[in-house]
């Protein structure tokens, strides 16, 4: 563990994201938070292997797609349920995570884009591409004032690409809120744009309103958004208590699933799939923008898969 912690702290800081708008490297002090560890933390936590339905057809070639498609329907009665995703997931941080902040734990990504957006180099050069008549402006990736979550694990899964390996570890957080949090305005949920004029800019972002019950089963009515322009991709919780037993006490449950993931080939299997209509339609509720969209500024298509899936509990 230790040698790999080394390495990881060396790719980090020879690296740059590969975002959009903010490619940089990830600064030490912040390296430091997302890779320290201890090997003492690794007693404290249990990884239980989890395994979960095959899929039919071209589906059950594409290894990780029954992983996605199961933990997509860990559902809970009542509840809304949203993934987030933790890089860099150490034993220390699962710790604290299982013990004491749960999904509100940082990835220190917006700290690292704030950082940016404060570098007087970045400032300087920012101006000069809005001083040309040419460009006028220099769009922003977005910094929420919430705790960031989605709708698919697919979309949690790929969102933070930066830094990783071809082979790597990601932990997917599965958060179940009580719908009347939401219904009764206690906690907020936004639809926002991941890139925008200015990293700040809330002038689009919509606050979701409407939503679909099914046996029990809550979930926003993607339907009534895509009407008002929104394919719901990036969206943040605003007023989500910080901490988890600030959570509990209202009542939202999580649970913690460690993957090993993979960078996809596009093999033939993946562009059967592509070219199955039908398969991507009837299994939209787990699919939907695996293969991106046509906004630059939105959802890329799918570049990483989970080989293998644990559950993570306390000891």
């Amino acid at each position: 563990m230790k040698t790999n912690i080394n390495k990881a702290k060396v790719r980090l800081q020879k690296e740059l994201s590969g975002n959009l708008t903010t490619n940089s490297a990830m600064p030490k002090d912040l390296i430091e938070k997302l890779v320290s560890d201890d090997h003492s933390f690794k007693n404290l936590v249990r990884l239980e292997p989890i395994s979960f339905k095959s899929q039919p057809g071209v589906l059950g070639r594409i290894q990780g797609l029954d992983i996605i498609a199961g933990l997509q329907k860990l559902n809970k009665k009542d509840c809304l349920t949203v993934y987030r995703a933790v890089r860099f997931p150490t034993y220390k941080r699962m710790n604290e995570i299982l013990n004491e902040i749960g999904c509100c734990i940082a990835n220190y990504e917006q700290e690292r884009i704030m950082r940016l957006y404060s570098d007087k180099k970045y400032i300087a050069k920012r101006n000069k591409i809005k001083s040309d008549h040419n460009f006028w402006t220099q769009p922003q990736e977005r910094v929420v004032d919430g705790v960031p979550i989605f709708c698919l694990v697919n979309d949690a899964l790929q969102i933070h690409r930066a830094f990783r390996k071809q082979k790597d570890k990601v932990l997917i957080m599965v958060i179940h809120l009580p719908f009347n949090l939401i219904k009764n305005k206690k906690i907020k949920l936004i639809a926002n744009t991941a890139i925008d004029l200015d990293y700040n800019n809330q002038d689009r972002d919509i606050e979701i309103n409407n939503f679909i019950a099914k046996n029990g089963v809550v979930q926003p009515d993607f339907s009534a958004l895509r009407a008002r322009g929104v394919d719901l991709h990036e969206m943040y919780f605003k007023g989500l208590p910080w901490g988890l037993k600030a959570c509990e006490k209202i009542g939202i449950s999580q649970e913690y699933f460690l993957l090993d993931i993979y960078r996809i080939k596009k093999d033939k299997n993946y562009q059967s799939l592509f070219s199955d209509s039908n398969t991507l339609k009837n299994n939209a509720h787990f699919l939907h923008g695996f293969f991106g969209d046509q906004n630059v500024f939105g959802r890329g298509e799918t570049r990483y898969l989970p080989s293998k899936c644990y559950k993570v509990c306390k000891k």
